[in-house]
């Protein structure tokens, strides 16, 4: 399809080194678009592509957001950038400085107050709540040594213990029983010196299979949606997704778009939902205010968020609208984070679990892949590289920076 693409945009998609981002280079620049990256690293997926115009680097926000925002804006003015792709935490950063940036390369960027409500776990629960939509049961305490009784009463046995700020299935508890429960509370508050309105929030474990739903809207306005269905996660208890497909589930859209609908969202998100499969009634999860990690299956069942938001941004939503309603979305579409599902697999070996193992390598087949490509076969090992360095200084398999989660 000939997409008019006006080749005077230039774009730098931020945290370069993960999937989510590398999507969108990927997306943007086989539309003709000149894409660039930035990352605090020199290593990672948009740094290792071919489709990278150049690679910049820039100060952590989490070490100085002031210096961060500094060394965006010097970017910008040097490389002639016009509008920027954020796709993580930045995101909210970058909102809460938009007068620091002209208005076409912030075009693309939700508002501050709007992050600041998904990015809280108990303030998008209250939104949520008040819209109507079912949540998981919560318990409200000031003193953490009552929680066991308050659990008790109210014949809680499971919970799922969330820190107000995290990503990724960090931040994320759980507790097995209601003493069990008071205690990784406990712990956490004194970890992380949590004052009163940051205590831990403390909900009922509800199973059911993970769905999500995901949106673009341009200043209140609904461009386009795409549901998916979690099939695996990197852990067990949830947190990235390596392995899902395209679904579909009117209950959660129609919930979805009541959320994004009140508050008059703008840009891209993806709301998360626990849907029981046997009775489908589901339970309000989180939003991402932001890209999300799955995005990679969007764009290749169909639904191309990146290339339409940056056509709402270069031109208007029209132009958005024709494209989208021009593509055929393949529903049953599979993707897969291969380095994730690798890990899991390794993970399986040390186990002695080989039929595991056996059945995600060679019986389980994906559409896609969000991180190998046979016209870009270095990102795989950028992504690798990257995974390696960053597991090895922070001692963990799912690191997380200062500040990213409390």
């Amino acid at each position: 399809m000939n997409k008019n693409i006006d080749s005077s945009h230039r774009v730098l998609i931020t945290n370069g080194s993960s999937r989510t981002s590398y999507a969108a280079l990927r997306s943007l620049s086989k539309s003709g678009i000149a894409c660039f990256s930035a990352d605090v690293s020199r290593f990672g997926m948009c740094q290792s592509s071919r489709f990278s115009k150049g690679h910049y680097l820039y100060t952590s926000h989490y070490a100085s957001e002031e210096k961060f925002i500094s060394d965006l804006v010097k970017l910008i003015k040097e490389h002639q950038i016009t509008i920027l792709f954020p796709s993580h935490n930045e995101t909210e950063i970058i909102a809460r400085n938009r007068h620091r940036f002209n208005s076409l390369a912030v075009s693309a960027i939700p508002a501050e107050s709007h992050c600041a409500i998904f990015n809280n776990k108990s303030q998008a629960y209250d939104l949520a709540e008040k819209l109507g939509i079912p949540v998981p049961a919560r318990i409200h305490y000031t003193e953490p040594q009552h929680i066991s009784s308050l659990l008790e009463s109210r014949g809680i046995e499971k919970t799922v213990i969330k820190l107000l700020t995290g990503n990724s299935g960090k931040g994320v508890f759980y507790g097995d029983s209601p003493e069990h429960t008071r205690v990784v509370v406990e712990k956490l508050i004194e970890e992380f010196g949590l004052e009163l309105d940051r205590y831990p929030q403390v909900e009922e474990y509800v199973q059911g299979e993970g769905y999500g739903n995901s949106v673009l809207y341009w200043h209140g306005v609904h461009i386009a949606n795409f549901t998916h269905r979690r099939l695996r996660d990197k852990i067990a208890t949830g947190g990235t997704s390596v392995y899902r497909e395209a679904s579909c589930h009117k209950g959660i859209e129609v919930a979805a778009q009541k959320i994004f609908n009140s508050i008059g969202w703008h840009g891209l998100a993806m709301c998360e939902f626990k849907v029981c499969p046997v009775t489908e009634k589901f339970w309000f999860i989180e939003v991402n205010p932001r890209m999300w990690g799955s995005i990679p299956l969007a764009i290749a069942a169909g639904v191309d968020f990146p290339y339409l938001t940056y056509l709402c941004a270069s031109r208007d939503t029209g132009a958005a609208n024709i494209h989208n309603d021009a593509c055929d979305v393949a529903r049953n579409w599979k993707g897969r984070w291969l380095l994730g599902d690798l890990f899991i697999c390794l993970r399986n070996i040390m186990k002695g679990d080989f039929k595991t193992t056996s059945d995600i390598l060679f019986k389980e087949k994906a559409n896609s892949h969000d991180d190998f490509f046979w016209d870009d076969p270095f990102v795989f090992f950028g992504e690798l590289f990257a995974y390696i360095k960053n597991t090895i200084s922070k001692r963990s398999i799912n690191p997380s920076e200062k500040g990213m989660i409390g």
